[in-house]
């Protein structure tokens, strides 16, 4: 990595945290003439987070101490369909309590690092606008009674595939209306 002119790039850079980056001149450049913004985002699958998430909330931590803001973004929504990541099964459905529960305690543990009272850091939740799609009460409610494997099979879906032509989002959930 080349050496940064800003401070935030330079403290990630003496501690180690910067393995990769697509464009760090760039980077660099826009968070040395001005206030960059950079989020990180946490399912509420847990009550706590993990140390595998001390990574990202101490970057987001050395982005506001080097005056830019973070954004944690909690996913409330995400959370009522289940991350597949890394799953051979789907994950077990949490409640609104649940859910509402985990958030807690994932804001205790970020207020730790953050200052989210000084409005220089953001906490945002998207359930706030993913709730008002009615997406997320579709998915949970009729979603789940479908799955991919059974839809693949669907002599219209595997015709597209097989001729290799696309196969729109849209149509694909046809079938599930």
């Amino acid at each position: 990595m080349p050496g940064f002119r800003s401070d935030f790039l330079r403290v990630l850079a003496e501690r180690g945290f910067i393995h990769q980056c697509t464009d760090p001149e760039a980077l660099d450049a826009a968070a040395s003439e001005g206030r960059i913004t950079g989020y990180v985002g946490f399912d509420c699958t847990a009550d706590s987070l993990h140390v595998g998430n001390l990574l990202s909330i101490m970057m987001l931590r050395w982005l506001q101490r080097t005056g830019h803001r973070p954004i944690a973004l909690v996913g409330g929504g995400t959370t009522k369909v289940g991350d597949p990541s890394g799953k051979d099964e789907s994950r077990r459905l949490l409640s609104e309590e649940e859910i509402a529960r985990n958030k807690a305690g994932i804001l205790r543990s970020l207020e730790k690092f953050l200052d989210f009272g000084s409005g220089e850091a953001l906490l945002v939740d998207n359930a706030e606008w993913l709730d008002r799609l009615l997406y997320i009460p579709f998915l949970r409610e009729v979603g789940r009674h479908f799955t991919i494997n059974r839809m693949l099979t669907f002599e219209s879906v595997r015709q597209r595939l097989e001729r290799e032509q696309p196969l729109t989002f849209l149509e694909f959930n046809y079938m599930v209306m």
